[in-house]
Parts: C-alpha cells; sequence; structure tokens
C-alpha cells in the first residue's frame, strides 16, 4: 500500500515540474541560440549572466504575481483602478501561478550554476 502512494505522489510531483522545467529549458536553449546567433559564439560566463539574470528577474515577478491578488493589494486595485473585490479563489490562482513562475525561475537559476560548472 505504501508503494501505491509513492508512485502516485512521484506522478503527482513530476505533472507539477513538467512544465516549468520544459519552460526552463525551452528558455535556456533559446538563450544560447540568440547568444550564438547574436555574438557569433556561445559564451558560457555571458550565458551563466543571463540565465542568473532571467531567473532573477522571474522570482521577483512570481513574487509580484502571488502578492497581487492578496487582500490588501486588492483593495488597493479595487480603490484605484476598479478591479473586481478580492476573492479567496482568485488569491489561490495567483498564488499557483506565481509558485510556477518561480519555480520555473529556480530551475533557470540553477541551469545557470550548472552552465558555470561545465
Amino acid at each position: 500500500m505504501g508503494k501505491i502512494r509513492a508512485g502516485k505522489s512521484s506522478r503527482r510531483l513530476f505533472s507539477y515540474l513538467k512544465t516549468p522545467l520544459s519552460a526552463a529549458l525551452v528558455i535556456a536553449a533559446c538563450d544560447s541560440l540568440g547568444l550564438l546567433i547574436g555574438l557569433r559564439q556561445l559564451s558560457r560566463s555571458t550565458l551563466v549572466l543571463v540565465l542568473f539574470l532571467e531567473g532573477g528577474l522571474g522570482l521577483l515577478l512570481g513574487v509580484v504575481i502571488s502578492l497581487s491578488s492578496s487582500p490588501s493589494a486588492s483593495r488597493v486595485g479595487q480603490t484605484l483602478f476598479g478591479t473586481s473585490p478580492w476573492t479567496r479563489e482568485s488569491e489561490k490562482h495567483a498564488e499557483k501561478v506565481g509558485s510556477r513562475w518561480m519555480l520555473a525561475s529556480s530551475f533557470l537559476v540553477l541551469l545557470g550554476f550548472l552552465a558555470s560548472l561545465v
């Protein structure tokens, strides 16, 4: 019975990590291709810096997305911009989207560290 649970949880974890990891790999491949086309060479240090920059920006965006639907931010948006009032469902959705951004960005930073070691 324990093996069945482990299989389900590992499958669930894989399905959760699949999209952010795929996004990070596609971004890293596009960065490599862009540097190769733009600079006519693939500088490892430049690639590492670009991956760190994109990872850091993605982490910041993930936090902003997660916090954008907090009750206080929703109240400010409702007052200033006439947006819809705060709901628990919108906060959960924003946290889910923000966490995926942060996860994909963490993978970009990890890929940057791996590229610096190669």
